[in-house]
């Protein structure tokens, strides 16, 4: 990873994708990370993937844009997450998945919300504006019980614990604790950030994915058991 000069006064952004078998969006994924924008607000930047094992051409496109590639040992959305945050040099995160779901373009926007509201970390609503055929009916309505569950267990008023766009300050989410390896990270590094850190849910727009999805019933079992388990700790 390429860490920051001692002389720099530069904060570094860095924008993370957790990928699995991607080859069909990363390349356009990456393409619509402002970089270019981001450095033009004063800071550094780096766009990184953490895989989890792909066995199509992921890595090798992601290395044709000369982005880091990190190579996470165990598979898992949560894995690959806490993995690549234990290694990360910098100060702000960005993340999104490489599935093309995310209007990462808007990142200078959210970076500036975060940066003028003194805020730790945001995540995002999709149900804000969901695009044509960007969620399924049983995944809209599993997303949403687990964000109703989420809010009665943990008292928050979430409007998506599901989301998986965030901008995060690195060194404070590093202290979070975050422990599950699977889809339930995304609720988790939720949870813990409202209850111990300045945070903000704002509004996005979600577009349909490219690729197959990975979700199925047994994410949505896991995820809602976790919650419970959480709530027993927290």
């Amino acid at each position: 990873m390429v860490k920051n000069s001692k002389t720099s006064t530069k904060k570094k952004v860095i924008f993370l994708l957790p990928t699995l078998n991607e080859e069909e969006a990363i390349s356009r994924t990456i393409d619509k990370i402002p970089i270019e924008k981001v450095r033009s607000m004063g800071f550094e930047c780096e766009i990184a993937i953490v895989d989890g094992g792909s066995r199509d051409r992921t890595v090798e496109l992601a290395r044709l844009k000369k982005i880091t590639v990190i190579q996470s040992p165990k598979k898992g959305y949560g894995f690959q997450y806490i993995y690549a945050i234990s290694r990360l040099s910098g100060d702000i995160v960005i993340t999104g998945d490489a599935d093309a779901t995310y209007p990462l373009e808007i990142a200078p926007n959210i970076l500036d919300i975060l940066i003028k509201e003194n805020l730790d970390f945001i995540t995002t609503n999709r149900f804000a504006d969901l695009e044509k055929s960007s969620m399924s009916l049983s995944h809209y309505i599993g997303n949403k019980i687990l964000t109703l569950v989420g809010n009665l267990l943990f008292g928050l008023r979430l409007k998506d614990n599901q989301s998986g766009m965030w901008c995060f300050d690195l060194n404070k989410v590093k202290k979070l604790g975050l422990e599950n390896r699977d889809m339930a990270f995304s609720e988790e590094i939720k949870i813990r950030a409202f209850k111990k850190l300045k945070s903000k849910e704002i509004a996005i727009t979600y577009r349909p994915r490219v690729g197959k999805s990975k979700l199925n019933y047994l994410h949505a079992l896991k995820n809602f058991i976790f919650l419970f388990k959480l709530r027993l700790k927290i």
